[in-house]
């Protein structure tokens, strides 16, 4: 007896049959993405995803998280979930240099030794017999995210990022769509914490950035950039799309034994198909790591994905325990570093970048390149005063690096390499994209025309951005054709433009015309805090937009304003108030606000519905340091929440000092002008209090 449906004929036990088909499923992944032995092909993987989709349409009852069919994504979520780590989520301290990698080891051997009396000289290594036996691990570090992923009884659960080290964020709904991640484990300990790199293969990243190219979107600089951001979306079907993968290098919470070192543990959890980072070798000596690390060296930009260095860890989980940690990271390991990778070029030429707020930017044009694995032809070159400084000279041959392998950058000419034939640079008199006189003031080189097409275009991708006005679909390219094209010269043109304007510019159709109309108008909602973060404004940036919408009911009562008022709020000071002042007056500010109100854009400020007692509703409140539970933004939303302004600084203006461990510097300067300092217990009894 069967039951039919979408052209397959069900047998009665359907939960049966789902099972069958995830396992099989979870076979094919692991084989293909772990072994990189496909037992499958294409197709008839299709297949079998396709049956199962259908099935599990069918039967909503037998839903399960880790089915295979969550790598497609799915809702996107309305936010992330922050939690306690297990154990402390810990980072690693750093090294670039051999002489700090040697005292490492000695350290080592100094707290294994147990007759407190044995000196060990610094290069005395394995000199003497009675050493103890020291066996240290090495492996590449990935240059990707931090990630703590939990299976509980064989099932993933729970997917933190670092966070702080004490909480992070719960992204078990992203990482489930990533292929190499089993969903559920045999035979693994009843809880297993993996912590491991989330990362974005070099083909995958080059995909990303050809495919936002494209679209006229910017593009991501380095894959650790576009992994952070794809992790950072709220919609699974992002990661889902954008291949990101996983390797293990470390674990939390383990509740049965993996084995007694680190290369016992990560056999095991080979075998039990959670990818490893690798390879993986062992050491003796400080000698010995150095030579296998510069052999890395020379092999990492053929792996494929992103290194930034070597990890080297005590392998003994006994030897680990003994040594321990301090508070933010294990003694029994370290870092190395790669410094950042030189290349000589000869320079060509020297382009001038107009930005959002009219400041020029020198960009080297150089000979190709090969630095860090990519081709490079064009780097910073910082501003006027360091080419001056440096005496950089056009056709010069220079050596540029790449700074933490991200932005290549001109670090110095090659003086011996001088022929007589190279040419000084000369700061700029007129603009290169309006033709206006400039203005040189220090280090810096500005445009004071406010009507600069280079600026407009700065000033709109800004403005569009994800925490201004979200726009989606207004990419760098699109608002360049939009400016070029003389359909938008303010703000508010933005809100002036139809599909029909649209469709005439290049590669513009129907469908994303329409898709970016519909964006546009959406935006008229976001509110004044926003609206005032994407303007430009000297000064204004996210936080100081938050306080003033906080503070103003809308644009009317900004105008009326004086520089007084605007000075007397939370982490305003003199400068930013005459700045913002001279903004909304003498440099047209009154006209933008103006005009954007004329096409309807929303200049109110939202505010968060007001469900609780506002207890510090007069309060200006500085957090600092780490504290026991709550993240730092935790903390500030609840102190929003109960009505204080939250400012960075500590100043005159300052009511109280949220200090966690580690408070530093402001901690000792809200001591100096005696303010009241105050711990996480206080801000939890605050909220603790009855509800409005």
């Amino acid at each position: 007896m069967s039951n039919s449906g979408a052209g397959y004929d069900f047998p009665v036990d359907v939960e049966a049959k789902i099972t069958e088909l995830r396992t099989k499923i979870r076979e094919a992944d692991h084989a293909y993405y772990v072994e990189a032995n496909p037992v499958l092909g294409d197709a008839a993987y299709d297949r079998l995803l396709a049956e199962l989709v259908d099935l599990e349409r069918q039967h909503p009852e037998l839903f399960d998280p880790n089915s295979p069919t969550v790598r497609v994504g799915g809702a996107p979520l309305d936010g992330f979930a922050s939690q306690l780590h297990a154990r402390p989520m810990l980072s690693l301290d750093n090294t670039y240099k051999h002489d700090d990698l040697k005292e490492w080891f000695d350290r080592i051997l100094k707290g294994m030794v147990s007759d407190s009396s044995t000196e060990l000289e610094p290069g005395s290594l394995f000199a003497d017999e009675n050493v103890p036996n020291l066996h240290v691990a090495l492996e590449p570090k990935v240059d990707g995210v931090a990630v703590s992923l939990r299976w509980e009884q064989g099932s993933l659960v729970l997917a933190l990022t670092r966070g702080d080290g004490t909480r992070g964020d719960d992204i078990v709904q992203q990482v489930r769509t990533i292929r190499n991640v089993p969903l559920v484990l045999s035979s693994a300990p009843e809880i297993l914490e993996v912590r491991g790199e989330i990362f974005m293969d070099d083909a995958s990243f080059s995909r990303l950035n050809e495919n936002r190219e494209s679209s006229g979107l910017p593009l991501f600089a380095n894959a650790r950039n576009a992994t952070a951001g794809t992790l950072k979306s709220l919609d699974p079907t992002v990661a889902a799309e954008r291949q990101l993968r996983f390797v293990a290098h470390g674990l939390g919470e383990v509740s049965g034994g993996l084995g007694s070192s680190w290369t016992q543990a990560r056999s095991r959890l080979e075998a039990l198909g959670i990818p490893v980072n690798g390879p993986s070798v062992l050491v003796q000596s400080a000698a010995d790591a150095i030579n296998e690390i510069d052999r890395f060296d020379q092999l990492r930009h053929s792996l494929g994905y992103p290194t930034d260095g070597v990890v080297l860890r005590v392998d003994d989980f006994a030897t680990q325990d003994h040594l321990g940690v301090t508070s933010r990271s294990p003694r029994w390991a370290i870092a190395w570093k790669f410094a950042a990778e030189q290349a000589p070029t000869k320079l060509l030429d020297v382009e001038w970048q107009v930005g959002k707020g009219g400041t020029l930017t020198p960009r080297a044009i150089m000979e190709p390149v090969c630095l860090a694995g990519t081709t490079v032809q064009h780097a910073s070159l910082h501003n006027i005063e360091e080419i001056e400084r440096k005496d950089i000279r056009i056709g010069d041959i220079v050596l540029v690096e790449k700074a933490g392998e991200i932005i290549p950058q001109v670090v110095k000419p090659v003086l011996a390499e001088r022929s007589g034939q190279e040419r000084p640079i000369v700061a700029p008199e007129i603009c290169p994209s309006c033709g206006h006189s400039l203005v040189r003031v220090g280090p810096k080189i500005y445009c004071i025309n406010t009507s600069c097409p280079a600026q407009i275009r700065e000033k709109l991708s800004w403005f569009a951005g994800r925490d201004q006005m979200d726009i989606s679909g207004l990419g760098e390219k699109l608002v360049s054709q939009l400016v070029d094209a003389g359909l938008v010269k303010t703000f508010a043109d933005l809100w002036r433009l139809d599909e029909k304007s649209l469709l005439k510019l290049e590669k513009v159709r129907e469908k994303s015309a329409s898709a970016l109309v519909e964006a546009i108008h959406r935006a008229r909602g976001q509110g004044l805090a926003r609206v005032l973060s994407g303007l430009g404004i000297p000064q204004v940036g996210v936080v100081a937009a938050r306080t003033l919408a906080e503070h103003f009911d809308d644009h009317h009562q900004l105008l009326t304003a004086t520089a007084a008022e605007f000075e007397a709020l939370p982490d305003f000071g003199e400068i930013t108030a005459q700045l913002l002042w001279r903004w909304l007056h003498q440099q047209g500010g009154e006209s933008v606000l103006l005009d954007l109100s004329s096409v309807g854009v929303q200049l109110r400020s939202i505010r968060a519905e007001v469900s609780r007692s506002q207890p510090l509703v007069d309060c200006v409140v500085v957090v600092t340091g780490t504290l026991p539970t709550l993240g730092r933004k935790e903390a500030e939303a609840h102190l929003r929440e109960l009505g204080a302004a939250v400012t960075g600084s500590v100043s005159a203006k300052t009511t109280h000092v949220l200090a966690g461990e580690k408070a530093g510097s402001k901690l000792e300067k809200a001591q100096n002008l005696g303010i009241q300092v105050v711990d996480e217990t206080w801000l939890l009894a605050c909220l603790e209090q009855p509800k409005t």
